[in-house]
């Protein structure tokens, strides 16, 4: 059998341009046909021209990740803001929120030095931001958020009420100023910040200027009402970030605070972050699993819910890898731990959480450009209002300052900035409590322009559990046992699937590998190794080293057409046997693919088997294409074809093997990543369990999100503008500006990213 330079293993061409054998998607990067009949498309010079002249490092999102960094959530980018968390240090060395509960316990140094820096180096302005968080437990009344907007809101109630029954105006106005002094307090001292130290124009600064202005030109009412709506307003902006925070934390929580430790044969409590590698942990029924490791004795079913998303308990037993936060159970469990507590899967989710703003969709960017010129151009307005009338046209300078004023109070843009990452953090932390990881909101965004997902068939569609399910002699010097032994000794060193099956096999018979040496892979085909000195080969159907194989095409698609893959092993004379071995498609594949195309997605699966044993399992699915007998190159090639024809590409895979292809695709989505450092660490977009029904959820999730910011934008631009053009004709008064242009569309903005969390996946 000869090299195919196509994609049909049946073709023996040696330059093939059949538009059929490629599925009819052509290489030429200009050509917009699907399918494509044009021959002249279908040479490779064309695709490796656009590749020698493409830079595929902007797809390639991997980095280097500093899980000891802490990251603040923030959600509104205003001067203001920015201002009060550069002031905000924090000196944790890690991201263990759970950590500081227990310090009197602990007498280690580094916690020692944390209490005495958190005592002594926090400043003013982060005293002030811890109170205007809602305490937990505690009655609404005694938050100073709430004592403040109660005092000002019954003290502005009382003067409105003494203006209309034509009270003396002195008291009346001064019950106004010491409402508007107790609302505007804060107020004024963020826009001082903001002017002296960071030399930036705040809103905080706008809302002084007008209301300082509203009581200089005979408004005091509305003085106390800008002070009054702004401070709420912006408390609502502090809450919905303590709130997105909290989700984040609650994470966190998931994991004990401690964690009991086998010494002998006595036990001790102790923090998790004083147990070290290797120490035992004792896990009763009911308790949570304190740190990630391995059963070293017992057996129970997990809920890995906390994790994996996956609410049905998975049965564990001795060996079985288990992960903090999870929880046992039934059984009395020893676990033996394998990571620091900061290095658990966990921990790790939550920094990953962390620090998933920092990769901004190009809304959020666009968002905080428009931010820039947003409030300069408005206060530009303001003035042009205030000033050309009086001085043009002679109008009363009393009446235009108060619309310039309500311009100005209009003009603050913290609904607008919050409009877009409120909602992010929102989809974000409700993807990871569902069992998948996103790393950044830019990938939440670039999801719903996916138009082609690229799957692997091993491991992604089917279990990657293969099974060892016949050995056909073909050489009579040979038992099956010798076989087996000759082929286990060459895949002893492979994690390959295949090798795992027959690696099983041979432990569960009882047969003995041998010692392998010049051991050789040869990509896609195969691996050679010697083995009492004779050489031996384990391969698939393609040609070794000129070895030739004494057996028939239609033998081999026997096997083929039962969705077995075959590995023929031989020496430098024969074929002494042929193994197959088998793997199950994964429950519900067929419903996610059904559900993929139903949104317009093309499922395209890619594979080393061959032909017949990659068509039985994409005709089973339904998938729109398949590529067959592909070598690791072959995949990378495939991927940048199909991205050159259908537009942005997904690629499903495992992290590891599938690494380089998850790199180069617009989206790469690792699976099983709760068991591997390295899926979470690769992919854009990681699947905790090993599971590919999520996909449709985040198909869902990433179009009903941008859906609900696309929202937010349009709310907010649309009553910015309205209320200009009303403020301008004197059609509404400057309290319904700061009331509804500003605290109303705040609350307005973040009520309907909320909405965001119900999303719900679409197979269940």
């Amino acid at each position: 059998m000869k090299n195919n330079k196509c994609y049909d293993s049946d073709c023996n061409k040696e330059e093939c341009y059949d538009p059929k054998h490629y599925n009819f998607i052509c290489f030429n990067p200009d050509c917009e046909e699907v399918p494509c009949t044009n021959k002249d498309h279908y040479k490779r010079e064309l695709l490796h021209e656009h590749q020698k002249n493409t830079d595929f490092d902007v797809f390639d999102h991997r980095e280097e990740i500093d899980y000891n960094e802490d990251v603040e959530i923030s959600i509104c980018g205003c001067p203001d803001c920015d201002d009060d968390k550069d002031n905000d240090n924090h000196s944790h060395d890690h991201d263990h929120e759970h950590e500081h509960d227990h310090h009197d316990e602990c007498n280690c140094n580094h916690h020692k030095e944390d209490n005495k820096n958190s005592n002594n180096d926090n400043n003013e302005d982060e005293d002030e931001e811890e109170e205007e968080l809602l305490a937990e437990g505690k009655p609404l009344i005694y938050n100073r958020p709430i004592q403040i907007i109660l005092s000002s809101g019954i003290l502005f109630i009382i003067g409105h009420i003494l203006e209309i029954v034509s009270f003396n105006p002195t008291i009346t106005n001064t019950i106004f100023i010491i409402s508007a002094l107790i609302g505007g307090y804060q107020i004024a001292i963020s826009a001082y910040k903001s002017l002296v130290k960071k030399h930036t124009i705040g809103p905080s600064l706008l809302m002084c200027i007008a209301c300082a202005a509203s009581f200089i030109i005979g408004h005091p009412e509305e003085g106390a009402a800008v002070a009054l709506l702004y401070f709420i307003a912006e408390f609502l902006e502090d809450y919905s970030e303590h709130r997105a925070k909290h989700s984040i934390k609650s994470l966190m929580e998931i994991a004990p605070d401690t964690a009991c430790v086998k010494y002998g044969d006595t036990e001790k409590i102790i923090p998790v972050d004083d147990v070290n590698v290797g120490d035992i942990v004792i896990v009763k029924p009911g308790d949570k699993i304190p740190l990630d490791g391995y059963i070293s004795q017992g057996s129970s079913s997990i809920n890995q819910a906390s994790i994996t998303g996956e609410s049905l308990p998975v049965h564990k037993q001795v060996s079985d890898e288990v992960f903090s936060g999870t929880v046992n159970e039934e059984g009395y469990l020893e676990i033996t731990v394998t990571k620091k507590a900061k290095d658990s899967v966990i921990s790790k989710i939550v920094t990953l959480v962390k620090r998933s703003q920092l990769h901004k969709s190009e809304t959020e960017t666009l968002v905080d450009k428009i931010a820039k010129y947003y409030t300069p151009i408005m206060i530009l307005i303001s003035i042009c209002v205030a000033c050309i009338p009086p001085l043009l046209f002679n109008e009363d300078w009393n009446t235009w300052i108060y619309k310039a004023l309500s311009i100005m109070v209009i003009s603050c843009p913290c609904a607008f900035l919050i409009s877009t990452p409120v909602g992010m953090v929102s989809s974000i932390t409700a993807a990871t409590k569902k069992g998948v990881l996103i790393k950044g909101s830019s990938y939440v965004e670039e999801m719903r322009n996916i138009k082609a997902v690229i799957l692997d068939k091993t491991g992604t569609l089917t279990e990657g559990k293969l099974v060892l399910t016949n050995i056909e002699i073909k050489n009579e010097e040979f038992t099956k046992e010798e076989i087996i032994k000759i082929l286990a000794s060459l895949e002893h060193n492979s994690s390959h699937p295949i090798a795992k099956a027959i690696l099983n096999y041979a432990d569960e018979n009882n047969i003995s590998y041998g010692e392998i040496t010049d051991f050789r892979n040869v990509a896609g085909k195969g691996i050679i190794g010697v083995l009492n000195g004779e050489e031996y080969y384990a391969a698939n159907e393609s040609l070794i080293e000129g070895s030739e194989f004494n057996i028939s095409r239609e033998e081999i698609n026997n096997y083929s057409r039962k969705g077995e893959t075959i590995i023929c092993l031989g020496n430098s004379k024969s074929v002494i046997g042929i193994i197959t071995v088998s793997d199950k498609i994964r429950d519900g594949a067929e419903d996610v693919i059904s559900d993929l195309k139903k949104q317009g997605v093309k499922t395209v699966m890619l594979t080393g088997d061959n032909k017949l044993a990659g068509e039985k399992v994409a005709n089973e699915l339904g998938l729109d294409y398949v590529y067959t007998d592909l070598l690791p190159e072959d995949k990378l090639n495939l991927l940048d074809t199909i991205r050159n024809k259908f537009g942005d590409v997904a690629m499903v895979g495992d992290g590891i093997n599938d690494a380089p292809a998850l790199a180069r695709a617009n989206i790469g989505i690792a699976m099983g990543a709760a068991g591997s450092e390295v899926a979470i660490e690769t992919a854009d977009i990681a699947l905790m369990q090993d599971d590919i029904s999520k996909l449709p959820y985040l198909f869902t999730l990433s179009r009903k999100t941008m859906g609900i910011i696309s929202q937010n934008i349009a709310l907010a631009i649309t009553i910015k503008i309205l209320f200009v053009i009303l403020a301008t004709l004197g059609l509404i008064t400057l309290m319904m500006s700061v009331g509804i242009g500003d605290l109303g569309l705040t609350l307005l903005v973040i009520l309907n990213s909320f909405r965001i969390s119900r999303v719900k996946d679409p197979l269940f």
